[in-house]
């Protein structure tokens, strides 16, 4: 399960702090986020319930009975004790949420929406499917790159409890491809969104949702070693599924580089067009793509994986996973130079100070 199919969207906590937003689009999407999250926390049942609920199948209660182990390894690496995954959500599709992200034909910079308190992001969250395609067919029509997608997965930042949903496992088939690595998938998932719960500057996507990605990655691959071993079948799965995925995702970066480029040159936009169609149909066909992206999607990548080696260098100059949360709770509003900073350098030197700071 890679982090572009784990989504935080942190943007449904605003329906607590914000009263009104500006533009027709705020009401709807303020309204549908509100009972989106009023409809989940009244799903919940308790872990246990769910485990000992034989008409649950038995090997999702198989990984439901690992979500507090899961959790207290998080809680010794540093990440904060939340009321996050203590209940459970059967739901009757396969997403969590579905994610909107628009940005210009001609331009990599997303369109954001913003909030008071909970800050700005360069994307919205709907528990609607027809309620996220219509705003992709709006943006679209109005001449931008717009995408739609399902997510299994989103965290409210530790202002609601946030329950474990059936779409964050598994589907319980052995047959399934994900079965292979269900439990990795599970912890990778939960620790990522505790992540969100710990460590949140507010208008930082690009920040957020790096720092998750890589410590969700690594931390389960601590963990894999603790209860498989080093030399274990599951670590050497996980591995190697993690090793397929940056492949893939270095080379969308560097269509994305490429694309950025393009964007920059005085080339009339005819051309740029053209160009870009190029660029595009190059990435579609390396990766074997069935959905043939556009700027909207390749700025999510951006968002999630760009800053990856960053982070992994902060991880080594800080020693320790532990250590490296420790210096991301300290960051602040005040360590980044704009909103939706894209250039995390100068943080994560920030970042590699605090390390070595008592």
């Amino acid at each position: 399960m890679s982090g572009l199919r784990r989504l935080a969207v942190a943007t449904v906590v605003a329906v607590a702090v914000a009263a009104t937003v500006g533009g027709c689009l705020m009401p709807r999407y303020l309204a549908q986020a509100a009972y989106g999250q009023l409809d989940l926390l009244r799903k919940a049942r308790p872990i246990d319930d769910a485990i000992r609920d034989p008409d649950v199948p038995l090997a999702i209660r198989e990984l439901l009975a690992e979500v507090p182990a899961i959790k207290a390894w998080a809680r010794q690496a540093g990440l904060s004790a939340t009321r996050n995954y203590n209940t459970y959500v059967q739901l009757d599709h396969d997403y969590a949420v579905y994610f909107v992200g628009v940005a210009p034909r001609l331009s990599l910079t997303p369109l954001r929406w913003c909030f008071p308190i909970a800050g700005c992001f360069t994307g919205l969250g709907w528990f609607d499917e027809d309620d996220a395609i219509a705003q992709r067919d709006e943006m679209e029509a109005r001449g931008f790159d717009a995408m739609a997608r399902p997510a299994s997965a989103y965290s409210t930042g530790g202002w609601f409890p946030d329950p474990l949903l059936s779409t964050m496992l598994p589907d319980g088939d052995p047959r399934t491809g994900d079965e292979q690595t269900g439990y990795a998938d599970l912890a990778n998932v939960v620790i990522h969104e505790s992540v969100h719960a710990t460590v949140l500057v507010p208008d930082q996507p690009f920040f957020n949702e790096g720092i998750a990605e890589y410590i969700g990655d690594a931390l389960a691959d601590e963990l894999l070693v603790e209860k498989f071993g080093e030399d274990s079948a599951e670590v050497a799965a996980y591995r190697a599924d993690q090793a397929w995925r940056r492949t893939r995702t270095e080379r969308m970066l560097k269509a994305y580089k490429d694309l950025e480029a393009l964007y920059a040159s005085a080339t009339p936009d005819a051309e740029k067009l053209k160009a870009k169609a190029a660029i595009i149909d190059g990435l579609v066909a390396d990766l074997g793509l069935w959905h043939r992206p556009n700027n909207a999607n390749l700025v999510e990548v951006r968002v999630y994986t760009a800053s990856y080696d960053g982070f992994a260098a902060v991880h080594q100059a800080c020693g320790s996973l532990r250590a490296m949360i420790s210096a991301g709770k300290r960051l602040g509003r005040g360590d980044f130079e704009k909103r939706l900073q894209e250039d995390l350098g100068p943080v994560l030197d920030r970042m590699k100070a605090l390390c070595r700071k008592p």
